[in-house]
């Protein structure tokens, strides 16, 4: 599906790039970038496939790192807030 049609189709349900945008913390510029393949950003284009009411794979056919389930990272959370931590560590 191209950006165009991508556009389209969320106007159809009453969805713009910046409403996805503020309602992810994103840009609307990240948005549109993802929507033309000019960006990756597996979140945003979850949320406009969501958005869409379709598969991830149905709206970017052609981006194979979609169409593969993100890794499951249990630890995440808890590493993101060590880094954190170490990196406002003083000197």
């Amino acid at each position: 599906m191209d950006s165009q049609k991508i556009k389209m189709e969320l106007a159809q349900r009453g969805f713009d790039f910046s409403m996805l945008a503020n309602a992810l913390g994103k840009s609307p510029s990240l948005v549109s970038k993802v929507a033309a393949r000019k960006a990756r950003s597996r979140v945003v284009a979850e949320a406009i496939a969501k958005a869409l009411e379709l598969p991830v794979a149905d709206v970017f056919p052609d981006i194979e790192s979609y169409r593969v389930p993100a890794p499951h990272t249990p630890n995440r959370k808890r590493k993101e807030r060590e880094l954190l931590a170490l990196l406002k560590e003083e000197k």
